[in-house]
């Protein structure tokens, strides 16, 4: 019997579920194109991310942390996006790594103040 490994404790956010479930389409995709350290980047929002969440609720340091974060996301969104790139790799590993990064961006945003 395998044992059940604890929750992390950012686990409940979905705004980090979406960031992690993004990693793996999108190194996949990475390893096809050009496009920098787009991996790299993704763990950097998601550390981001699991700062603003240890700062206290509306305070500057959680909400910059967050922007911080979908700023990150929004780079790769645009990396991946670069004209030129789409005949390297598969469009279903596109539309994969499109659509993880885009609900990891909508959920980010979701977490800044209107």
């Amino acid at each position: 019997m395998r044992k059940r490994r604890p929750p992390h404790p950012l686990e409940h956010h979905p705004s980090f579920r979406a960031a992690i479930a993004a990693a793996p389409p999108l190194a996949e995709l990475a390893s096809k194109i050009a496009a920098g350290d787009l991996v790299g980047t993704l763990a950097v929002a998601c550390s981001d991310l699991a700062d603003g969440f240890a700062a206290p609720p509306d305070s500057r340091r959680r909400v910059q942390a967050h922007h911080r974060a979908w700023v990150a996301v929004r780079e790769i969104d645009r990396a991946v996006n670069a004209p030129g790139r789409r005949r390297l790799a598969p469009k279903e590993l596109f539309r994969k790594a499109q659509r993880a990064i885009d609900r990891a961006d909508v959920l980010i945003g979701a977490l800044l103040p209107s």
